[in-house]
């Protein structure tokens, strides 16, 4: 059995997403190909000084041991780690802080690892509670 994977998927520890994000796994082929890691705030983790030590850590693994190829970072709607929704003035500038900070996360990635594809999505509440990524 092959020891790599092509992607290292970093998402939230929140449970509200998981199912959706492994539907899209699986509808992406993608589902015994990743290295999965879980932090709160997914992209925040990143760029905390408390919590980026672990998460570059995680990525350098992945990257050593299993020679990913591309990393997919998934935010989300409503994240307890920016503290929710409720933080924001409008679901526009929750949007637009995820994707200001999915974007400096891919920056600090690229600065450590400048072969690696950066893929980034935001998973939002659709209708009747659905979930979507959409791609940023």
């Amino acid at each position: 059995m092959s020891h790599t994977c092509n992607n290292f998927l970093l998402t939230c520890i929140d449970f509200r997403f998981h199912k959706a994000i492994y539907e899209w796994l699986e509808k992406q082929g993608l589902l015994k190909d990743y290295d999965l890691v879980c932090l709160a705030g997914s992209q925040k983790s990143f760029l905390d000084n408390d919590t980026q030590p672990a998460a570059l850590k995680q990525l350098n693994i992945s990257s050593r041991l299993h020679e990913v190829k591309r990393v997919i970072l998934v935010a989300h709607q409503d994240c307890g780690a920016y503290g929710g929704s409720k933080t924001f003035a409008s679901l526009d500038e929750e949007f637009q802080r995820y994707t200001t900070d999915l974007n400096a996360t891919e920056t600090l990635i690229k600065e450590k690892h400048p072969n690696l594809e950066v893929k980034k999505f935001i998973a939002k509440f659709g209708e009747a509670e659905n979930i979507v990524l959409e791609e940023y």
